[in-house]
């Protein structure tokens, strides 16, 4: 199935925490990284104050599983990754974020998919349209491209590095 994974980090060495959850990922994956955007350094949103900017990264897997057991796969990479949640949104070393699953739609208590807030965060929607912007997410009306340009301006983005 192939599924955009959001990545992000915001505490201790951000870009390794990116690597490292990418290489992970990859190794779900039936055909390894499908394609990967830039890193882009974004500034906090609804974040603690005095929050550090984020490195995000949006890659495409194809993978053989159900969209739980990806779930689960995730959130054993954010712990092998040291990720701590003590308060919501708090500084994190990696975040990892099913975006959308092949095209199905799913709203549990644990996953919602797509990403019920994929396409209101410009730090998830430039690196995804760089990657696949005529991506029409499923259940809503219009591409990633077109949902970008509706959020230019909307938060500080910037290109960290393009080869990660």
């Amino acid at each position: 199935m192939l599924t955009y994974i959001a990545l992000g980090s915001n505490i201790g060495d951000k870009l390794f925490y990116l690597q490292q959850a990418r290489h992970k990922l990859r190794n779900l994956s039936t055909d390894h990284i499908l394609r990967q955007s830039s890193v882009y350094q974004t500034s906090p949103i609804d974040c603690l104050d005095g929050s550090p900017d984020f490195l995000n990264a949006v890659i495409a897997i194809d993978y053989a599983g159900t969209a739980e057991d990806l779930l689960a796969q995730t959130q054993l990479i954010e712990n092998q990754l040291d990720r701590t949640r003590f308060a919501i949104n708090s500084p994190r070393t990696i975040d990892v974020d099913i975006l959308c699953f092949g095209d199905q739609l799913l709203s549990e208590k644990k996953l919602e998919l797509p990403h019920p807030r994929m396409h209101l965060r410009r730090f998830v929607i430039e690196p995804l349209c760089e990657i696949a912007p005529d991506l029409r997410i499923p259940g809503l009306k219009f591409t990633a491209a077109e949902y970008l340009c509706d959020l230019k301006g909307t938060q500080r983005i910037e290109l960290h590095r393009k080869d990660w």
